[in-house]
């Protein structure tokens, strides 16, 4: 490229560059001549396509770790789902093992002399709204099914947590109430009178029952527990034998007087094994299961009065698995 200056200026900046192209072995030589700004539009273009390539690269990259992500959290998802479906399962078992507890303890707080608790305070339920919580919010926005199911279970285990409360506290004070009124305790009637795991009861307490040889409706004012002939009749509470003897439709009957405004009655037995004026103790054996009396079959009927008055007995069992 020609110098053309001026005395005493300083060197020129380049315009364009020319480049003469000499093949090797002789040949036509070939001469371009490059401008500077063909060069910074080149160099420009070159920038640029290395920051799509890098670019590109970072995308790539991203979308391959948001792919590992996802696979990752579908899979903790599907954990957590089975684990979620045991835990509800787990839950409901042991709600139902609470409310036999519960029905336990509502007949061991009668046999203390204490009343009932309503059932809707052996509930436990609490109400009230609830706080917001942006992580609770966030989940049930991401995945409504999961996170229903999910708080559903975190309140189960409050509600549970709160009937085991209760009950300790319920069973607590039914404790201390027996332990001052241990006599009162020991006479009221609280056990089956009849152990046998072949026993049934098949006919219950009933203001108007089908009488099977009479064949007319009357009251059954106790129950009936089927079982095998000479199976022994347990007194179900400490007292005093008050009769024992055939009575008029009952056959061979045995009725004790348990103080406290309790009585017993046992009756179609086959044999008995106590006599009037003895005294016997919860667990004694009374006389065998027989067919006396008005019986088409070998069963015990038990009744429980209560200052006279005659009331269902399975509500005077603390254990009634009789089948």
């Amino acid at each position: 490229m020609a110098d053309h200056r001026f005395p005493g200026e300083g060197p020129l900046k380049a315009t364009h560059w020319t480049v003469q192209i000499m093949p090797d072995g002789g040949g036509r030589i070939r001469t371009k001549r490059i401008t500077r700004r063909l060069v910074r539009g080149l160099t420009a273009v070159a920038a640029l396509i290395v920051l799509l390539l890098a670019g590109g690269l970072v995308v790539l990259g991203s979308n391959s770790v948001r792919e590992a992500e996802l696979a990752r959290l579908r899979l903790e998802n599907r954990h957590l789902t089975s684990n979620l479906t045991e835990v509800e399962a787990e839950l409901a078992m042991i709600g139902a093992t609470i409310d036999e507890l519960s029905d336990q303890d509502q007949r061991f707080r009668l046999l203390a002399g204490l009343p009932h608790i309503d059932p809707d305070v052996l509930e436990a339920g609490v109400g009230g709204p609830m706080l917001g919580d942006p992580a609770r919010e966030e989940f049930l926005d991401a995945s409504p099914g999961l996170a229903g199911r999910t708080l559903a279970a975190s309140y189960d285990v409050d509600r549970l947590l709160r009937r085991v409360d209760l009950l300790s506290a319920s069973m607590d004070e039914a404790l201390d109430s027996v332990a001052l009124h241990e006599e009162l305790f020991l006479a009221r009637p609280s056990i089956r009178p009849v152990q046998s795991s072949e026993a049934w009861i098949s006919s219950a307490f009933s203001r108007s029952r089908f009488h099977p040889v009479l064949l007319v409706n009357r009251p059954h004012p106790g129950i009936d527990i089927s079982a095998a002939a000479g199976t022994p009749i347990l007194v179900t509470g400490k007292g005093v034998v008050i009769s024992a003897g055939n009575r008029s439709g009952y056959g061979k009957t045995v009725e004790i007087d348990h103080g406290h405004g309790y009585r017993t009655l046992y009756a179609h037995a086959g044999a008995l094994s106590v006599k009037k004026g003895q005294w016997v103790d919860r667990g004694d054996v009374l006389g065998e299961v027989g067919k006396t009396g008005l019986a088409t079959a070998p069963h015990l009927h038990y009744e429980v009065l209560v200052n006279d008055r005659q009331v269902n007995p399975g509500s005077y069992m603390i254990d009634d698995r009789v089948h």
